[in-house]
C-alpha cells in the first residue's frame, strides 16, 4: 500500500481524540509505521469534543470519538469545526488535482 501511495502522490489525513476508546494511540501508530509521512495524523484534546450527543453515542460511545459528526462542535473557533474545514479543503484540493 505504501508504494502505490508514494507512487500516485496520496496522503492520509486523519483525525481522532486523545482518549478515544476505539482508535486508541496504537493505532494511529501503527498507521504511521505503515504509512510513514504519507500519513498526517491529528490528535484533539477530548474537550474539544461536543458534550450533547445523540442517545447512542451517549450510551455506547464512553468517551469523545466522531470528530466530524457526533462530537463536532459547529461553532467558529472550534477545534472539530476546524478539523472540519481542513478535511473538506483536504478533498477540495485532492479532487481538483485529481479531475
Amino acid at each position: 500500500m505504501r508504494d502505490r501511495m508514494e507512487r500516485e502522490d496520496l496522503t492520509v489525513l486523519a483525525y481522532r481524540f486523545e482518549g478515544d476508546a476505539f482508535c486508541q494511540a496504537q493505532r494511529f501508530a501503527a498507521y504511521a509505521g505503515a504509512l510513514g509521512d504519507r500519513l498526517e495524523a491529528r490528535t484533539l484534546p477530548d474537550s474539544a469534543a461536543a458534550t450533547d450527543v445523540p442517545p447512542f453515542f451517549a450510551k455506547h460511545v464512553p468517551a469523545p470519538h466522531s470528530v466530524e459528526t457526533a462530537h463536532l462542535v459547529d461553532e467558529a473557533g472550534s477545534p472539530t469545526l476546524a478539523a472540519r474545514d481542513e478535511i473538506l479543503g483536504f478533498f477540495r484540493q485532492r479532487l481538483k488535482e485529481g479531475g
